[in-house]
């Protein structure tokens, strides 16, 4: 059986979401826009996984009892996106040159992982990580 997964996240600007996962983590970020007349969104799949990335203001508009109680906590609490990556090293420099806060750079020895952990723009944590192959 295959089992494909699709999540949806709020965010606050399409335009700092693509820059940020685009042009910063160098993922495969797509702008769409699902018919005539509605708002775009992004779309980032990898393997079986799709997310979607939608403004807040759209989300709240087509769902508004979801947002009766979702601003109570900062976006991102509890969730974790985690990515492998072939060469983190484009990525660290371009992180470097861009001056973006680090939470972690984790060496895991035991697992043959490096790791990065930092947040997007709207608090989602992400963990970048790199198996090596030695």
């Amino acid at each position: 059986m295959t089992m494909t997964m699709t999540m949806t996240l709020g965010v606050n600007d399409l335009d700092q979401t693509a820059a940020f996962y685009g042009d910063l983590l160098h993922l495969p970020i797509e702008r769409f826009v699902p018919a005539a007349g509605h708002q775009p969104l992004l779309i980032l799949r990898r393997g079986d996984a799709t997310i979607l990335f939608r403004e807040l203001e759209t989300l709240e508009a087509q769902h508004p009892v979801l947002f009766q109680s979702l601003f109570r906590h900062p976006l991102g609490i509890g969730m974790t996106l985690e990515f492998t990556i072939a060469d983190l090293g484009p990525i660290l420099r371009t992180v470097d040159r861009q001056q973006r806060h680090l939470l972690y750079e984790l060496e895991d020895d035991e697992f043959g992982r490096h790791e990065i952990w930092l947040h997007d723009p709207d608090g989602y944590l992400v963990i970048l990580c790199q198996e090596n192959t030695d």
